[in-house]
């Protein structure tokens, strides 16, 4: 089934194998009755109005576990669509003896990409083992229903860089530039820690201090089907030269970067207000466990999600 103009769809990204998680967090169990930290994304989206779900999985994404995600939506009077990604996805056949060893698929831009024919207007984009918060779907759906997406103009909702780091780890963000509300520019940070009472970045060979307030991107975006065509043609491009590369990504943040410098689209930036958390680290389930307690313990949630 695919959208009509009056629909906002929601893109749940569940294809990734996180090499530093060592598991398949998009499903693990956070909730009180086992929920997984995606479902409290899907729970805050449909709240606010979105009733068309893309899930992008996995092999490891069993029969079971999409018959349990399509019960709730369906419940719930919206539709649901499972899209598999894998490493041949959206792949040129001139490539197939290049990527037989390659273990993992192409990074976000790819798991968006082969939804390309599921989706027909505008749309968000979130990871599944993120945690984001109402007010970013809340922030979304504004700007899905005043017109400001558009084929050249899409929007993202960024986070306070210290409302997304984990204690148990550097992690990678994309460092946002924003001029008036609008994006000029995401620079991806990959070493990024807290150490005593400053956040530090260290990488090839440089280092700084980054203030807590940076606004970053945590893959919260709002597009347009637009952009299809854009990750068809640079995907082209990046299998040109990375399809021999083992670990080699083609990254969302990057095409949309790149648009915004090649001036073809313009995107909105509002930030959310609600601490973002997921889990990067094995270490990180217990920290998210106990945030997802204290929500419910604050009203933000039903202990129960899905009656």
């Amino acid at each position: 089934m695919k959208t009509t103009s009056n629909k906002l769809s929601l893109v749940i990204l569940a294809g990734g194998l996180g090499s530093r998680y060592n598991g398949q967090k998009q499903i693990d169990p956070i909730g009180p009755n086992n929920e997984a930290l995606m479902e409290y994304s899907i729970y805050d989206a449909l709240s606010v109005g979105i009733n068309h779900f893309v899930f992008v999985v996995n092999q490891q994404f069993e029969d079971d576990t999409r018959k349990y995600f399509k019960k709730i939506i369906d419940d719930k009077g919206a539709s649901v669509e499972f899209i598999l990604q894998t490493t041949y996805s959206s792949v040129s056949r001139n490539y197939y003896d290049n990527i037989i060893n390659r273990q993992k698929p192409w990074g976000t831009g790819h798991a968006l990409l082969v939804t390309k024919n599921h989706i027909t207007d505008h749309f968000i984009v979130i990871n599944a083992d993120d945690y984001y918060g109402k007010d970013a779907f809340m922030k979304a759906m504004s700007l899905a229903t005043d017109n400001s997406i558009t084929p050249n103009n899409y929007g993202i909702v960024t986070y306070q860089l210290e409302n997304t780091l984990s204690e148990n780890g550097s992690v990678s963000r994309g460092v946002c530039k924003i001029i008036n509300d609008t994006l000029k520019d995401v620079n991806e940070h990959t070493n990024i820690f807290k150490y005593q009472d400053k956040i530090i970045f260290e990488e090839d060979n440089k280092s700084g201090i980054i203030p807590a307030n940076t606004p970053v991107s945590m893959n919260f975006w709002i597009l347009h089907s637009s952009i299809f065509r854009t990750l068809e043609d640079k995907f082209e491009n990046f299998m040109k030269i990375n399809s021999t590369e083992l670990k080699s990504e083609f990254f969302l943040p990057q095409v949309i970067n790149d648009l915004i410098h090649e001036k073809k689209v313009e995107v909105v930036a509002a930030q959310s207000s609600d601490q973002w958390f997921g889990m990067t680290y094995p270490q990180d389930k217990e920290t998210v466990k106990e945030e997802i307690r204290t929500k419910i313990e604050n009203g933000f949630y039903p202990k129960k999600l899905w009656h």
